[in-house]
């Protein structure tokens, strides 16, 4: 049977004394009250009651319904973080309120304790904890002037060494910040159409971008990113990836560096290396090694430096080719990321004329590779001198041959 509360003159209905609106905050399972005159209770329920659980599975007891009549009703909307559920008075579930949902709830059966409900889903509202639940990899929740919303992102981290990717990368700005390294994508297949990232070479050297097994990566097995070049690599979730936006090096201008030197070894910075044209002056005291950047570049260096030592020009990498510049003359050299080579390489060639500096025996102005301080120069005008290791070991002139340590071995 359905118990019925009406008035006697019209027939309609009598509801209980009724609160329009309830904001309730709830951090232990809570039991509601009907709004009758003389209750003490403040969990009340109102025809709008906006909840806050503080923390999960939390249950929200509805009162006894034989105390109303049928067509009693009640919107409950979860405005906090946490889900909870409504329950009749005895604890049985009638709708489970997520995070953001507005439920409406409304009595069709008043003959028992417990009553028979049925609800409505007004549906999802906005909430803090919806866009922060919606976030994930490029997008982030953003607070505004009513409530938060989802924001495109692409959070910036920092690789200082050889790395292998996964599909948690998605979305992420990578910049290098090591030397040569290789950067390894994830398999296309398994990070899916549209999964990406951004990368820029910040760092001092080469970055080599490696496609998994047999994917390619722009049609290529690999791809280099220079000093400051930058691009965006997208998966086509089946053999490799593709590359737009991609922006070039523009970090080598013609302008020069001029730098003085003593001697050991010495690792250009980001403003030197930046020059292409470079001079080297100072008294060297020792063997001095310069260390260019692992980056294909190409060089104009000058040697001006004194004193019977060789300046050497290299890169990080071990065992690679270098480049001696001998003292007063200009070479053209190459990097190629790890070796540096001289880009005059022919074996040989005709000169009508050939002119160059008197030298000096600790330095003769026509040396040998690797052996400097041999070979002839100009000790006054109009003779020549020959030095081995850095000494005179002989002079011819219009009237001498001078020998000053001597001959000795032969038959005279």
């Amino acid at each position: 049977m359905t118990n019925t509360y009406v008035n006697p003159i019209t027939g309609q209905t009598i509801n209980p004394s009724q609160v329009g609106y309830e904001a309730l905050t709830i951090s232990v399972d809570t039991e509601l009250d009907w709004p009758i005159n003389g209750t003490t209770s403040t969990d009340v329920v109102a025809a709008i009651i906006q909840v806050t659980a503080t923390v999960g599975s939390l249950l929200l007891y509805l009162p006894s319904a034989l105390q109303v009549s049928t067509g009693q009703s009640v919107l409950i909307q979860n405005i906090g973080a946490d889900s909870f559920t409504v329950t009749d008075i005895s604890g049985n579930v009638i709708v489970g309120v997520a995070s953001g949902v507005a439920e409406y709830i409304f009595l069709t059966d008043n003959s028992t304790n417990d009553g028979t409900w049925s609800t409505v889903t007004f549906g999802a509202g906005t909430s803090t904890s919806n866009a922060a639940a919606l976030a994930g990899f490029g997008l982030v929740a953003l607070p505004n002037i009513y409530l938060p919303t989802l924001n495109q992102a692409y959070p910036e981290s920092s690789v200082y060494s050889s790395t292998a990717l996964n599909g948690s990368y998605r979305a992420q700005f990578l910049v290098w910040g090591g030397g040569v390294g290789t950067i390894t994508l994830p398999i296309a297949s398994s990070a899916e159409n549209g999964w990406f990232i951004m990368v820029r070479n910040g760092g001092s050297g080469i970055l080599t971008l490696t496609p998994t097994g047999t994917d390619t990566i722009d049609t290529l097995a690999s791809q280099q990113l220079q000093l400051t070049e930058s691009l965006v690599i997208v998966s086509n979730g089946v053999d490799g990836y593709a590359t737009f936006a991609y922006g070039r090096s523009n970090t080598f201008a013609y302008t020069q560096l001029s730098k003085v030197v003593t001697g050991g070894t010495d690792t250009l910075t980001a403003v030197e290396y930046a020059n292409v044209v470079q001079e080297y002056t100072g008294a060297l005291t020792s063997n001095q090694i310069i260390v260019l950047p692992s980056t294909v570049q190409i060089y104009y260096l000058n040697n001006q430096t004194t004193g019977s030592y060789l300046l050497t020009f290299k890169t990080s990498a071990v065992s690679a080719a270098t480049v001696d510049v001998p003292q007063g003359q200009t070479l053209t050299v190459i990097c190629d990321g790890t070796n540096v080579f001289n880009s005059s390489s022919a074996s040989g060639g005709t000169l009508t004329s050939l002119t160059i500096n008197p030298g000096s025996a600790a330095a003769p102005s026509l040396n040998f590779a690797g052996n400097i301080t041999t070979g002839l120069y100009q000790p006054a005008t109009n003779q020549i001198g020959f030095s081995v290791g850095a000494s005179n070991a002989a002079t011819i002139t219009a009237t001498d041959f001078l020998i000053p340590v001597g001959i000795s071995g032969g038959a005279f």
